[in-house]
């Protein structure tokens, strides 16, 4: 079985498009979406429609339910808003009942899904200990199932429970299960890159292996989309600051080292981009 893995598609057709020739031609076997179907991009009716169309699995995101009224729009910033609103008046009637139609969490074979974390669509997991956190909760509310899939963060990470994080290359080993994998994301690339590329990820349960893939697609064109609807840039590429990796990596070390001393409290992180 492969499994193609995607989240944040943020209503980019290209980046989709791209994406999901790369997974056909990888011979995937089915597809899972963490969520963001839409929110930022210019084309939310279209990428709706596209994976319902492939048969995708599909959780909502805090940017699909700010669409669908269903979270206050006071902690998303402005662009989000705007692109929001926009959004309402851009999908289909038979494009919105199939979002809504769509779970927080979704369970499928092996595999729990949801976007930002078990707890909540909005939480940012990018901590190695709250990683560990959920992992242990699998056999309790989802027996069976050795495989947490999240987004939101538009970072790829790969996260074992008897490995820690591991290093985030081309193809890597499966880590010791319970495991998480975020496989960045497609349609807003949060990287510090030139051109922006869409991001996903193929579980092959054969060979034992994910692997991490950075895709190429029709800029120029998602760009046009953005013009033609008032949209800025930042929703095609919003690259950190330039001291982000560092800190990222200074974090966790920290996170580590806390893990080895006993009753030191985990945080969780809920702000919301």
């Amino acid at each position: 079985m492969r499994t193609g893995v995607l989240s944040d598609v943020h209503a980019n057709l290209p980046a989709l498009q791209a994406v999901l020739g790369v997974l056909a031609r990888r011979g995937v076997d089915q597809l899972l979406v963490a969520g963001d179907l839409i929110g930022y991009g210019g084309q939310p009716d279209e990428c709706v429609a596209t994976l319902a169309e492939a048969g995708a699995h599909c959780v909502l995101g805090n940017h699909d339910l700010l669409v669908l009224d269903r979270l206050p729009p006071t902690r998303f910033p402005a662009v989000a808003r705007m692109a929001a609103k926009l959004h309402r008046s851009l999908l289909s009637a038979g494009t919105r009942s199939h979002l809504e139609s769509l779970p927080t969490v979704l369970r499928t074979g092996r595999v729990l899904m949801a976007h930002g974390s078990l707890d909540s669509p909005e939480e940012y997991v990018t901590r190695e200990p709250r990683a560990l956190e959920l992992l242990a909760r699998l056999p309790r509310e989802a027996p069976g199932a050795d495989t947490l899939v999240l987004g939101h963060t538009h970072q790829p990470w790969l996260v074992g429970a008897g490995t820690g994080t591991v290093r985030v290359r081309s193809t890597v080993p499966t880590p010791t299960a319970p495991w998480l994998l975020n496989p960045g994301s497609v349609g807003q690339s949060r990287q510090r890159e030139r051109r922006p590329r869409a991001r996903c990820a193929v579980i092959d349960d054969v060979a034992g292996t994910v692997e991490f893939l950075r895709v190429d697609f029709d800029v120029a064109a998602s760009r046009e989309e953005l013009r033609r609807h008032g949209l800025p840039d930042r929703c095609l590429h919003a690259p950190p600051p330039v001291w982000w990796p560092a800190a990222r990596r200074a974090r966790l070390v920290l996170d580590r080292a806390a893990a080895r001393l006993p009753g030191q409290r985990r945080r969780r992180s809920a702000r919301t981009r």
